[in-house]
This record gives C-alpha cells, structure tokens and sequence, in this order.
C-alpha cells in the first residue's frame, strides 16, 4: 500500500510538473503571439500606409529601406532641427546658439542664433587677418538668425556682434577645415579692403568652388565638386553645375542654385544636360548650354527654363541655325563644331551673344527668331554665304577670336572676351612646343554694327599669359574687370618632350588680376589650381561699399524654404498593374539585387548580359502596383528610371528578371 501511495503522490507531481511545463509553455506562446502580433500591428504602424490587408505580405520579410538618397531632402531637415533647438531654449546675446558649417557643405561658414527682449537691429563684424574686417547690418528682429560668411580655414575666428541696443558679444568661432588648396601667391596687391569682396572661382581640375581676397586667404569653399561655369545670382545665391553625369562625358545632368551656407535651394535637371555656362535673365528665367539629344552634335543647343517649373519655354539649335544659312558647312562626323562654351543676353538688341570655341568666333542671334545678326570671326572658319553676318577687324593690333571664352557686350555696344589665343576649329591634338609662343589676351572691341566693322579698344596680356583653354574675363558690380588665365602652362612644362601635347599636360596653374574702372591693376594673385571662370562679387550679395564702406545695406535673417528638385523632361512612363498581377508577386524568390536611388531617380547597381530585360515593380501598400522598364531584351541598361511620376509614399521593390520575379525586400519611399 505504502509503495502505491507513493507511486500515486509520484504521478501527481509529475502531473503538476506537467501542468507547469505545460502552463509556461502556454504562456511564451502567448507572449509569442502578442509579440508577433505587437510586431505585425507596430509594422503596420510605422508603415502606416499599409492599408489593404491582401498585401500583407509586403512585410513578412521585414524588408529595408532602400534610402532615397536627396540631399534636398536632408538639408531641410536639418534646418528644421536647428530652429527646432533655437525655439526650445532661450538663446540670448551672451549664449548664442552657434553651428559652423550647418549644412556640410560650406566649412568656413556658420549660423549664430539668438533672442531680443525687444525688435533690434545687429552689426556683425569678422576681424580680417590683415585689418580688413568686414561689418555686416541685419535687420530688427526678435529672433536674430545671422549667416556668419567669410572666415578663415583652421582659424579661430573673432567676430563682434552688437546690438542696436548697446549690447555687445565677441565670439570664437573655431574653423578645424581649410581649402584643399590655400596657398595662392599675392603678386600685387593695392587694395586695402576688400569689403567682402572676394575673388569667387571654379575649376574642373582643382577645388570645384572658392573665394578669395585680394592677400590671398580662402574666405570660402564648398567641400562637393560643382564644377563648369558659375552664375552670380540676382538673389545672391549661386548657379553651379550638380555632381550627377550628364548625358555625355562634358556635361552634368543639370544645375543647383545654392547659397553661401551650401543650402541647396534648386536643382534643375536638363534632359541634355548641363556643360560651360547659364545666365540669368531679369525675370529669373536661366539660359542654359546644354546638347539636343536628338541631334547629331553635342554642345551647341541652348534653352531656356523657366524659373519654377524647371520647364523648356524657348530654345535655339545653332546648328539647324547656321545649316539654314549654308546646309554644307558642317561635314558628317563633326560632332563638336560648335562647341558653345559662353552665353550673355543683350536687353539692347534683344540678342543672345555666344562664344563658339570650335569655330574661333563669336555669334549674335535674334533672342526672339533666332535669326543670326552677326558673327565676330574670320571668314575661313565659315563660308561665302554668311558674308554678310561677319564682322570686319581692322587696325594693325586687331585680333580675332580663337579659342576664346567668357563674351559679355556692355551697354554701350562693347564686346569684351577672353581670347584664348589657340586655334580650336577641328582640334586635334598638337606638341606643347607648338603652343610656346602663344598669347592670351582679355580684349574689349568696339563694333560697329551698322558698317559690320570692329576695332580693339582695349586688351591685356601676352604670351606669359597664354591658356590653353578655360579662362575668363568678368565684370563686377563695381566696374572692376578680373582678367584670369585659367589653364596657364607652369614653368615646370617641358615643352621640348615630344609626348607633350595640350591635352596630356597636366602642368598648369592660374593668374587672377584685378582692373579698377580706369584699367590700373589693383590685385594680381597666382592660383596654384586651375580655373574655369572667376567672378568678383560681394559674399553678402552687397552692393559695392568700395566707395563709402560705412553706408552699409542692411540684409535679412536667414531663412529657407524646402529646395526643390525640378525636371525639366516628362517622368517616366509606367504600367499600372490590377489588383490580381500585383497579388502575383506575393510568393516571389527572396533575392537582393543592388539598387540606388537618388532624388527619385532609380537604377540598377551592376552588370547585366545583352539579352537580358529587366522590368522593375513598386507595390503601394492600397495594393497598388506599377511596373517600369529598365532593360528591354538586347538594348542598352538605362541609366536610370525617373520616379517623380509617382505619388508621394512608399513603395515595396519587386524586379522581373528574364521572367523570373524576386522580391528585393527593400522599400522606397517617395516625395
């Protein structure tokens, strides 16, 4: 009896052991299901927009975010953290919130927030190294939000802020980065302030933007390669080119407008991209060189885009242009005759003036017709037909253009450029010996429209001068002229080796002179980079306080909306599939295949065979489900998809794959 009662009392705490065993297991089930199911209701929380339960699926494999890449995007959001922060705490003059380069783009920048009990007025001053400091007025406020341009690479930066009220702050400002290249050679130097002033400049081969002043110090740079021309615009802010590739090896895919601090307020994408230059019409409208897709030469197509829309309203094909004149000019293959390389509009005679490197001249077209006026270059390089376009030089000293760069016509009918002094039609590659005694020159014509004749009313230069190619002749707000020999040959250039070609040297520095309004140089500087164009220009977008440096223009606190990316073609067209195709793709092959996006322009990340087509699929979470092609069978890869005619949202990446569906399990999100 005694063995059975403790067989039984043995079974009952194995059964309760059981019980418990079973009652854990039960309750991590539990806990099992409340996660999964926490999990599942918290996926559909943060991926709110899943709202048609068919596609579920969508998440069972956790999929990635596949990281729309914008820099439009990320600035904004950093903005709206700093006034985030600015607004939470109560920054006065004596702790101001300070960011140095806010953005990421421009180092030797910086923000300065604080708060007034009362609307004041602010004077900012930057202590110059050399007792050349530059005061700034901002308006009344409350909230003072002052952009701090200017300062000095790996520098502790004095600057002075006093209120209208009396109240005085000097700050530290510690700039850790300097410009890649900081050691420009003053070779003379007769101004004593340049008042924010500065020497702004871009280079393909060399740091791509850069100020300057006239003792040689970097006052500004941004740290991305916005390369070609540069446009000072009206607003301040700057026209350069984007970082993207273009549609052939000379261009970009676009422009950006950007400000000091590197905030990118536009970027215009160009269906034939962007190369040389732009200019900005008074209302806002740009002119930009770009390349007619269609058409058998690049880089003699120009277009104008609309200011907000990013849209083509007007355009002019120079070669459809000269071929109406004489359909023999050009001869099959010549793919680079024109070669546009400068573009200015002449309210006066309502005319587009245009440098064309490769035909070593200078042409007027009728803003409104297209129709050519007239055409500054030797009859050689054209034909008997467009005698009656050409301008005649005269005058022992009279040069043509060749080769030439940077064309500007003043108000009083004067044509100014920079004359490269190389001959460019049908380039082919030539012995740096061959190039020893060229010369360069900044030459002003007079022309005389009516009689179709010109003489040189002014030039400088000479065979120290002599560049190859880039280079530019500007014009500053102040009547100053900045002449700039940007592709100079060093002394280090062996013009004696026969590998030695204008293409192969990589031996080349810049010199950057400053003319005042009666021609007297006033600041001579040697570049040890290259240089596309250099502008002079306030960094405050100033008028010029050269001539009385206490009236100052008192400018505004900064502020920003969202930049805008703008394309100027149709996005790409899709096929929308039914509810039933895009349920299809439910039990597709999980498979990672290397995407990117950026900006809402989507491609593919590897190597493909000829015979392959892939489609790309982008499921909304309503079920929604569109299909694009990115490689028909036998063609080409396209470089990207353009995805801006989407709604914005997000979307699941599903990729057909010579007929085989795979589930990438990355999302996008769209806006």
């Amino acid at each position: 009896m005694k063995n059975e009662k403790n067989k039984n009392t043995e079974l009952k705490n194995k059964q309760r052991l059981y019980l418990i065993i079973a009652s854990i297991l039960a309750i991590i089930a539990l806990i099992v299901c409340i996660f999964l199911k926490y999990k599942q209701d918290n996926a559909f929380k943060n991926h709110k927009n899943i709202v048609n339960e068919k596609f579920s699926f969508l998440l069972d494999n956790e999929p990635t975010e596949l990281k729309n890449d914008s820099i439009i995007n990320g600035e904004y959001k950093i903005y709206k953290d700093i006034l985030s922060e600015f607004k939470s705490k109560k920054y006065t003059i004596d702790n101001p919130y300070v960011i140095v380069n806010p953005f990421y783009l421009s180092p030797q920048t910086a923000l300065v927030l604080f708060k007034t009990d009362k609307k004041e007025s602010v004077t900012v001053t930057i202590k110059g190294k050399h007792n050349d400091d530059l005061t700034i007025n901002f308006e009344k406020s409350k909230e003072h939000i002052l952009p701090i341009y200017g300062l000095y690479g790996k520098y502790n930066n004095k600057v002075i802020i006093k209120t209208s009220s009396g109240k005085t702050k000097e700050l530290e400002i510690n700039i850790e980065e300097s410009a890649p290249t900081e050691d420009y050679t003053v070779l003379e130097n007769k101004i004593q302030n340049s008042n924010g002033e500065f020497y702004f400049g871009t280079s393909s081969l060399g740091t791509g933007n850069i100020a300057f002043d006239n003792y040689g110090e970097v006052r500004w740079w941004l740290n991305n390669g916005y390369t070609k021309g540069m446009t000072m615009l009206q607003n301040g802010n700057l026209l350069l080119s984007n970082t993207d590739k273009g549609p052939d090896v000379t261009s970009t895919s676009g422009v950006i407008e950007v400000d000091m601090l590197g905030f990118i307020h536009k970027n215009y994408e160009i269906e034939g991209g962007y190369h040389h230059d732009a200019y900005e019409l008074k209302n806002g409208n740009l002119i930009v060189l770009t390349t007619n897709l269609n058409s058998e030469s690049v880089a003699d197509y120009v277009v104008e885009l609309d200011r907000k829309t990013g849209k083509v309203v007007k355009d002019w094909d120079l070669r459809k242009i000269v071929l109406k004149v004489d359909p023999d000019l050009l001869e099959e293959g010549d793919i680079s005759w024109g070669w546009i390389n400068s573009v200015f509009y002449d309210e006066t005679s309502n005319s587009l003036i245009l440098s064309l490197r490769n035909q070593n001249s200078v042409v007027a077209i009728d803003y409104k017709t297209g129709k050519i006026n007239w055409i500054l270059g030797e009859e050689k390089y054209w034909s008997s037909k467009f005698k009656d376009y050409l301008i005649v030089g005269s005058g022992e000293d009279f040069i043509y253009p060749m080769g030439q760069h940077s064309v500007n016509l003043s108000s009083d009918g004067k044509l100014s450029i920079f004359n490269n002094g190389y001959n460019a039609y049908k380039e082919e590659s030539v012995s740096c010996k061959s190039l020893k005694n060229n010369a360069s020159y900044a030459i002003v014509y007079n022309l005389d429209l009516k009689n179709k004749t010109a003489t040189i009313d002014w030039k400088f230069g000479g065979q120290e001068y002599f560049s190859y190619a880039l280079s530019s002749f500007t014009k500053a707000a102040n009547g100053h002229k900045v002449f700039n020999s940007g592709w100079h040959f060093t002394e280090e250039v062996n013009y004696d080796d026969p590998s030695c070609t204008q293409f192969s040297n990589d031996k080349y520095d810049a010199y950057i002179i400053d003319f005042d309004e009666n021609n007297n140089i006033v600041s001579k500087i040697k570049s040890p980079e290259s240089k596309f164009e250099v502008v002079k220009a306030n960094i405050y977008n100033l008028e010029s306080v050269s001539v009385n440096p206490k009236v100052l223009k008192t400018i505004s606190n900064y502020s920003v909306e969202k930049g805008s990316y703008i394309i100027s073609k149709e996005a790409d067209k899709y096929e929308t599939l039914s509810e039933d195709e895009a349920l299809n793709y439910k039990n597709s092959t999980l498979q990672d295949v290397s995407f990117e996006i950026h900006d809402n322009k989507f491609s593919l990340v590897g190597y493909f065979t000829k015979g392959s087509y892939i489609d790309i699929i982008l499921i909304s979470s309503k079920g929604k489900a569109y299909k694009y092609t990115l490689k028909e069978k036998n063609e080409d890869m396209r470089n990207y998809i353009n995805l801006s005619g989407l709604s914005d949202g997000r979307y699941y990446l599903f990729t057909d794959i010579n007929g085989d569906s795979y589930n990438t399990g990355k999302y996008i999100d769209i806006d």
